[in-house]
């Protein structure tokens, strides 16, 4: 592992180049279905797999849930 970012206020390894969604895989969370933002900014679905983490990111992963 090269660095760390937090994920909801929890600090989490990051290896050199991972990608958000290889780190959401790890997580255990879809990026299917996943909202993130990374430093305060909303980040597209379909970049997921092209956005390389830095050491000290901080990301906001959401889930939406359906209900009624």
């Amino acid at each position: 592992m090269s660095g760390h970012v937090v994920v909801n206020g929890r600090e989490q390894p990051v290896g050199r180049g991972e990608t958000l969604a290889a780190l959401l895989e790890r997580l255990g969370v879809g990026a299917r279905y996943a909202l993130v933002e990374r430093n305060g900014e909303p980040v597209e679905r379909a970049r997921y797999a092209e956005v390389r983490l830095e050491d000290g990111d901080s990301l906001v992963v959401a889930r939406p849930v359906a209900g009624g």
